[in-house]
């Protein structure tokens, strides 16, 4: 059974994908490399230059905050685990 994924609104509009969807994959590192294949710029979007989460991206894995542990990509996923990317929107004017 995969992995299930949740994603906001603003990536899926960031990178025309889909808000839910599942993908196979036996590590967070993993999961971002597989979902990368089919929606390019998806794991740039998730990780910075030097392969962390970048600071404005919560990861969650079954309601648990994974994505500010430093080893956070390789954070083991099981069958039907549930992973939510919530990526932060900021800016505008006052």
């Amino acid at each position: 059974m995969p992995v299930k994924v949740h994603v906001t609104n603003m990536l899926v509009r960031h990178l025309d994908t889909k808000p839910d969807f599942e993908v196979r994959a036996k590590s967070l590192g993993e999961l971002l490399d597989v979902v990368d294949k089919d929606v390019a710029g998806f794991r740039d979007s998730i990780c910075d230059e030097a392969g962390m989460i970048r600071v404005y991206v919560n990861v969650f894995v079954n309601g648990e905050n994974v994505g500010r542990d430093r080893d956070a990509l390789s954070f083991k996923l099981g069958e039907s685990d549930e992973v939510y990317i919530l990526a932060s929107v900021a800016g505008g004017t006052r």
